[in-house]
């Protein structure tokens, strides 16, 4: 009897399971973004932070390739074909760069900065970017660097207050992110005699602008490169933004300076300004572009009547002491022959 009972216990249990297959949908292959999804799942999620930060997702598309990138110095194709360039190796990472000379005191690289390496410099983590996220942009407008970053400072001083280095005010010379030997703009007055006393068309390239009308006569060729805030590049092939080394001092210490050059259309037609220096936030991503002077021979002009002067005088000073030399001279030529004359004399007198 209990065997009846279990057998027929076991048909019930079978007939209900058998009813609930029958009434339940058939299975569903995942979709191909459900696999994206599944798939993406198993790798590690990115930090909030990452997420956020343009410079990490700058990195990310910049080494997506397989193959290292190669540099095809777009910039070089803005350049005035009726000057003559040099060139200058940066020592970091092998980078070449063209340089103009003006009137023979002060070289200006004809391109912005475009060193990266955050490896060997920490100070660039997640502090620069290439317009659009594309290394070709960086081949064309350069780097776009966070003010302590085109300082070659620590992050912090985007917020605080930098004075300067080893005593040296910053304002002379400042080498900041720019190779050995160049240095960053530092203010109006560095550039008055070599660029601001001329008009901007004259320093800005001849194409690639969203405007016609520059001609580069110098040689500078700046090109708009925009700027870079809040993880979004603005006025990219309108305007060209660069840093100072000047900071908001006792203003503003969140506020670095900068120079800029810009393309407008008015009620007067296209027209082509620049603004010396003003302050932004130092988080904002601007350009760098470095210079170098060159050393000056006073006596390279024979008409310079300093070196003359000083010339005359030496060669008087020298005279004299030719001068000295031969009376000394036929002194002691003179003392030679009174002592063997004396000699003769009393010689004969023996």
């Amino acid at each position: 009897m209990r065997k009846i009972i279990g057998l027929l216990c076991l048909a019930s249990l079978f007939a209900a399971c058998g009813d609930d297959s029958s009434s339940a949908p058939a299975p569903v292959e995942p979709s191909s973004s459900e696999e994206v999804v599944e798939s993406s799942s198993s790798m590690p999620v990115p930090s909030s932070s990452s997420i956020r930060s343009s410079s990490a997702i700058s990195s990310s598309v910049e080494s997506s390739s397989s193959e290292p990138y190669v540099e095809k110095h777009l910039a070089w194709n803005y350049l005035n074909p009726a000057l003559s360039y040099g060139e200058v190796t940066d020592e970091r990472d092998g980078r070449v760069y063209k340089y103009v000379e003006f009137e023979g005191y002060i070289r200006f690289m004809a391109e912005n900065l475009n060193y990266s390496d955050s490896i060997t410099n920490p100070n660039l983590l997640e502090s620069s970017w290439c317009p659009y996220n594309n290394l070709d942009s960086c081949s064309k407008y350069g780097r776009l660097y966070t003010w302590a970053a085109a300082m070659n400072l620590e992050p912090k001083y985007n917020y605080e207050e930098f004075t300067g280095k080893k005593g040296i005010p910053k304002h002379i010379e400042y080498q900041g992110l720019c190779p050995d030997g160049w240095f960053m703009y530092a203010d109006k007055w560095v550039w008055s005699e070599a660029v601001w006393q001329h008009q901007p068309v004259e320093y800005c390239a001849q194409e690639g602008w969203r405007y016609e009308g520059c001609t580069n006569e110098l040689g500078f060729t700046a090109l708009p490169g925009g700027y870079y805030e809040d993880g979004v590049f603005k006025e990219v092939g309108e305007n060209f933004y660069y840093w100072s080394v000047q900071d908001g001092g006792g203003v503003d210490y969140e506020t670095g300076g900068r120079g800029s050059l810009y393309s407008k259309s008015g009620d007067y037609g296209i027209s082509f300004g620049r603004n010396v220096n003003f302050t932004v936030k130092k988080t904002v991503g601007a350009a760098v572009r470095c210079y170098q002077t060159i050393p000056q021979d006073p006596c390279a002009d024979p008409d310079n009547p300093y070196c003359s002067s000083s010339s005359t005088a030496e060669s008087s000073s020298t005279a004299i002491e030719d001068s000295s030399s031969s009376e000394t001279a036929d002194e002691s030529s003179s003392s030679e022959s009174v002592e063997d004359s004396s000699s003769s004399e009393t010689a004969e007198e023996n």
